[in-house]
C-alpha cells in the first residue's frame, strides 16, 4: 500500500462511511422464526428465501422465511425412504440440534449456480430438519444405494482456481462435482468451538455426536452418505464419482475425513500468498481507496472490520500462537492468518499421512498457463479414465466451462461479472506492496517452520 495524499485520503474516509452505511444497512433486526431448544422430533415446513440476507456469509435456517406451520414427522425414515430424493442436506442448526435438509422448487438444476449452498438457498420451498440422533436411521434407508460412491475432497486456500475444477468436473461424463456444501462447514466449526472451549477451560454444551471421535466419524459419515445419495439419484448419468469441494476451514478437520473416508481421494488446491491477499482483499473492498481507508482506521484502530467476519474466517487468526501479532484483529490479519495456517495444515497432512495427503496437489499458475492440461493431468493422477474426445463427452459444455468465468454471478467473481460472460486476467496496478509482503512474511514466521513466506510450495506441487 503506498502513501496516499491528502485528497485521496479525504476521498477514502469518505468511502469508508459508504461502506459502513452499506454494511449497517445489510443487518436486520427481524427476529428469528426458527426454534432456539433441542427438538426431538423431525419436522418439516414450507419456506422461501429471504432475499434480504444478500452475503454469501453464513447458511443456516435464517435465510429462509416460513410461509406456514411446522409439521412433525413422526418416523422420519419411513419419510425420507419416500420423499428423500427429494431433499438435500443444507447445514446444521446446532441450537435445535438437527440437519436441515432443503427441497427445492420443482425443475430446479442446484448444479446450475456456482455454489451448492446458495443454489439451495435461492430455490428452497420447503425445509426438513431432522434431530441429530435420527439421522443414522435416515441414512440406513439409502446407504446400500450409495455405498459404491467415490469421493474426490478438494481443500484448498481459496481464490486458486476450485470453482474452476468443479464446474469442468461436472463438465464430464465420469464425474459430478459440488462446490462448497456448507454442511462439512458446519461441522468442522463444530469441532473447532469445542477444541477451543476445552483449550480455554471453559465447559460447552456438546451434542452427543461430537462428544468423542468415534460418533463424530458416524456423523460424518451419515451426513456424506445421504449427500451421495441425494447427488447420485437426482443425475441423469448416475455419475458415482463425486467431487466435494470443502471451504478452507474444513482442512482443520481433513484427519476426521482420513479415518472417515478412507478410500477417497483428495486433492489440494493453492496459490501465492501475496496473490492470494490481494484477491481477497479485492473482493471485500472492491475500489483501492476503500481499501486504503479501512486499513488505515484499523491501523489507527478507529474502525474494525472483522466483527463481520463469519467463525469459519476467524477461526485461524483466533489460535493462541498469533496473540502477539501487531494488527491483531484487522481484517489484513485474519486475510493473512487463514492463508498460512491452511498452508500449514496442508504440510503437515502431507508430512504425517503422505499416501492419503495428497493425490493431486495444483498451484493457482499452473491452471493460468494451461487448464486443458492442468486439468487432465488431475484426473490421471486421481486414478479417473477420461477422455475429452470420447463420444459420451459433451464437448461444447467443456469449451464454456475452460472460457467462462466460473464464479460469474456471484460477490466472488473479481469483475462481477455476469453469468456466461468469459473470464480474464486481472492486469490493473496491484493494491498489495512492501508493507503488505513484510506483514504476511510477520504471519508465516507465527505460523511454524515449514511456512518461509507467500511463495512457499509444498513438494510434489503441479507447477
Amino acid at each position: 500500500m503506498d502513501v496516499f495524499t491528502v485528497t485521496g485520503a479525504i476521498a477514502a474516509l469518505s468511502a469508508v462511511f459508504v461502506v459502513v452505511y452499506f454494511m449497517v444497512s445489510q443487518r436486520t433486526s427481524k427476529t428469528s422464526s426458527w426454534p432456539k431448544t433441542k427438538q426431538s422430533l423431525a419436522y418439516t415446513r414450507p419456506v422461501i428465501p429471504d432475499t434480504g440476507r444478500r452475503y454469501m456469509l453464513d447458511s443456516s435456517l435464517n435465510n429462509f422465511i416460513p410461509v406456514g406451520g411446522a409439521t412433525t414427522v413422526h418416523d422420519v425414515a419411513r419419510f425420507f425412504a419416500q420423499h428423500g430424493n427429494k431433499f438435500s442436506i443444507f447445514s446444521i442448526d446446532w441450537e435445535q440440534e438437527v440437519v436441515v435438509f432443503t427441497r427445492p422448487v420443482d425443475g430446479t438444476d442446484l448444479k446450475k449456480h456456482p455454489f451448492f449452498c446458495e443454489a439451495q438457498k435461492q430455490s428452497a420451498a420447503e425445509v426438513l430438519c431432522v434431530p441429530l440422533e435420527q439421522l443414522q436411521d435416515v441414512a440406513n434407508t439409502v446407504a446400500d444405494k450409495a455405498a459404491h460412491v467415490q469421493e474426490v475432497f478438494i481443500f484448498m486456500t481459496g481464490r486458486c482456481g476450485t470453482t474452476l475444477v468443479t464446474r469442468l468436473a461436472e463438465a464430464t461424463s465420469v464425474a459430478q462435482a459440488v462446490n462448497e456444501p456448507y454442511v462439512f462447514t458446519d461441522i468442522s466449526m463444530g469441532i473447532h468451538r469445542l477444541k477451543r472451549s476445552s483449550q480455554r477451560g471453559h465447559t460447552q454444551n456438546c451434542p452427543t455426536m461430537l462428544s468423542n471421535e468415534e460418533t463424530t466419524v458416524t456423523f460424518l459419515r451419515n451426513v456424506v452418505t445421504l449427500l451421495n445419495h441425494s447427488l447420485v439419484t437426482s443425475d441423469p448419468g448416475r455419475r458415482d464419482v463425486i467431487f466435494y469441494k470443502l471451504q478452507p476451514s474444513a482442512i482443520m478437520m481433513a484427519d476426521l475425513i482420513a479415518r472417515t473416508f478412507p478410500t477417497a481421494k483428495t486433492v489440494f488446491m493453492y496459490r501465492n500468498g501475496l496473490e492470494f491477499s490481494e484477491s481477497m482483499t479485492r473482493i471485500f473492498f472492491q475500489k483501492y481507496m476503500v481499501y486504503v481507508a479501512i486499513w488505515s482506521m484499523e491501523c489507527l484502530r478507529l474502525w474494525n472490520l472483522s466483527g463481520e467476519l463469519p467463525d469459519y474466517i476467524r477461526c485461524f487468526g483466533d489460535d493462541p500462537k498469533f496473540s502477539t501479532l501487531r494488527h491483531r484483529g484487522s481484517l489484513m490479519f485474519y486475510i493473512d492468518t487463514w492463508w498460512a495456517s491452511v498452508m500449514q495444515h496442508a504440510a503437515n497432512l502431507q508430512s504425517k499421512q503422505p499416501a492419503y495427503f495428497f493425490h493431486a496437489i495444483i498451484y493457482y499458475s499452473a491452471l493460468l498457463n494451461d487448464k486443458e492440461k492442468t486439468f487432465g493431468l488431475l484426473m490421471r493422477k486421481l486414478g479417473l479414465k477420461w477422455n475429452p474426445e470420447n463420444k459420451g463427452e459433451d464437448t461444447n459444455k467443456m469449451k464454456k466451462a475452460f472460457v467462462e468465468d466460473s464464479q460469474a454471478g456471484t460477490t466472488l467473481s473479481g469483475k462481477r461479472r455476469s453469468p456466461g460472460e468469459k473470464w480474464a486476467a486481472d492486469v490493473s496496478p496491484r493494491w498489495t506492496g512492501r508493507w503488505e509482503l513484510d506483514y504476511l512474511r510477520e504471519v508465516c514466521r507465527h505460523t511454524g517452520n515449514e511456512i518461509t513466506g507467500p511463495d512457499f510450495l509444498l513438494p510434489e506441487t503441479i507447477l
